[in-house]
């Protein structure tokens, strides 16, 4: 028995409603999809027997979960406005990307669809008819997805949806809007700036990618904001991030990296600066 197949019948005792995906990726398999999705274990187990190396996906509306897929919601611009502090302590999944998935609790009978947009700029919601690919499995770069250390489903409970996003989940359609509208301008003009600060510095990033149709993203070939005495390992959770509308940030998804920018009481491009004694 692989450890996917394990970890897939682990998820079905768990509660959580799942369905393989061809190997190293995030597609279904014919004639299968998110309602496939389900918690019986002999179903499951003769999943993995025929395809043991297949990808497992989670049904979140379908298992009593909502996830928020979004790269940079613990950068202090582009999150706080959503979620408070204490609401980021819930089961988070690292992508093998540099993306990370949240997943909280609904209330019994509630239901939220997917959802882009409406949402601040980088957020994706997935809920009722959506699915996220859990861990051990393989992104379609190579990268092993996995659960952020003290945060997986075998160490923590899903918090409850933290009450600011479920009011916005919960607006009327004509009440919502777009955060961060589009400006190419700004993002070019970020953009220059960000290769400027990698030039002087000598720091190393994987090949800039787009990032929420419009923006700009660089994962860390190594992380910048670690503690010196606690490294983790190069697993593309660091970024620095140029929104849709110009605005530069950075930031690390693991929570040792996160407080030390949190004693430095500042964002995680403003303390890339300040280290590199550098002014722009």
């Amino acid at each position: 028995m692989t450890n996917l197949s394990k970890s897939a019948l682990w998820y079905a005792r768990h509660g959580w409603a799942i369905f393989p995906l061809r190997p190293g990726t995030k597609e279904p398999f014919g004639g299968l999809g998110v309602y496939s999705a389900t918690t019986d274990l002999g179903q499951v187990a003769a999943w993995w027997r025929r395809w043991p190396n297949a990808n497992i996906a989670l049904h979140c509306g379908g298992s009593g979960l909502l996830a928020i897929d979004h790269d940079a919601y613990k950068d202090v611009y582009a999150g706080y406005e959503l979620l408070k502090r204490d609401d980021q302590e819930t089961i988070t999944n690292l992508t093998g990307s540099g993306g990370t998935h949240l997943l909280y609790r609904v209330a019994d009978g509630q239901r939220y669809s997917n959802r882009a947009t409406g949402m601040p700029a980088g957020v994706d919601i997935r809920g009722w008819g959506g699915y996220i690919v859990l861990p051990p499995s393989i992104h379609p770069n190579g990268n092993r997805y996995y659960w952020e250390l003290g945060y997986g489903p075998h160490e923590i409970e899903a918090l409850a949806l933290p009450g600011a996003l479920r009011a916005l989940l919960e607006q009327p359609s004509s009440q919502r809007r777009v955060i961060g509208a589009p400006n190419s301008s700004e993002v070019a003009a970020s953009r220059d700036i960000v290769l400027a600060v990698l030039a002087a510095t000598g720091m190393q990033t994987y090949p800039e990618s787009e990032y929420d149709r419009g923006g700009r993203r660089w994962i860390f070939r190594s992380c910048p904001f670690c503690p010196a005495d606690d490294p983790h390992e190069q697993d593309r959770a660091a970024y620095i991030i140029v929104a849709r509308d110009g605005h530069i940030s950075a930031g690390c998804q693991h929570e040792r990296c996160r407080r030390v920018l949190e004693m430095a009481r500042m964002g995680g491009w403003r303390w890339l600066l300040n280290r590199e004694k550098l002014h722009v």
